[in-house]
């Protein structure tokens, strides 16, 4: 029953992927989905997830409870891969220590603009300001987007489409006002501690673990800017 429910989109990628036709690849979901106890709609994102297929668009859109199963069960899932072999030329297909780190980045990224921007800088060696550089353009990028304003400073962007008072605001979070406020207190506070600092001069004092953390939380902060209402303002 709830592969009828499955992203489309999504199923056809991975059929494509995998090179099996649809009734094999719903069943395979079915069943393993069952194995583990989950929802038929989690084990497709996680299932295109090892394969190496974009879910962003597709997580963004499920309920709040298949996310939850998701990122519950994304740690179980990929730890249970087994190491590693050596081909036959005695070249490592991907040593352990980063596949850890993949599993930790597909963990807290499911956007798809975050994660095609930020997954390389996020497995270098050294420089992570710069994914605090991208990660906050990929922020002021998507609240454009949904606001349609193209040319605007970010932190005026911020209180122009998130404005506090959310009769005022173009991008509605809440209509309780001091969530609204709280919502663009964060953003506006992102923008100004890292934004602008990250865009204008470089920066050795930042970790790896530092920008991991910092793109999940954008990644929360973007995930609740998809589902925000809009309205016209004069």
């Amino acid at each position: 029953m709830g592969a009828k429910r499955l992203d489309t989109h999504l199923l056809s990628k991975l059929i494509k992927k995998k090179n099996k036709n649809k009734k094999y690849i719903r069943e395979q979901i079915s069943k393993k989905a069952n194995r583990l106890g989950i929802s038929s709609e989690a084990y497709l994102v996680i299932w295109a997830k090892q394969e190496g297929i974009g879910t962003g668009s597709c997580q963004r859109k499920l309920a709040p409870e298949i996310q939850a199963e998701i990122r519950d069960m994304l740690p179980t899932i990929f730890s249970s891969r087994s190491t590693p072999s050596i081909t036959k030329t005695h070249k490592s297909i991907e040593k352990p220590e980063k596949s850890a780190l993949t599993l930790a980045i597909e963990w807290m990224i499911n956007d798809d603009d975050l994660l095609d921007r930020c997954k390389d800088l996020l497995k270098a060696k050294r420089n992570f300001d710069r994914v605090f550089r991208e990660a906050t353009t990929v922020l002021e990028d998507r609240i454009k987007r949904l606001s349609g304003i193209k040319k605007m400073k970010p932190a005026d962007l911020i209180s122009k489409v998130i404005n506090p008072d959310p009769t005022k605001a173009i991008l509605i979070v809440s209509d309780e006002a001091f969530e609204q406020q709280g919502f663009h207190n964060i953003c506006k506070g992102l923008m100004l501690a890292f934004r602008d600092t990250t865009h204008h001069e470089l920066s050795d004092k930042f970790q790896k673990q530092d920008a991991l953390v910092f793109c999940g939380f954008v990644n929360s902060i973007l995930t609740i800017l998809g589902n925000a209402k809009k309205q016209e303002v004069t």
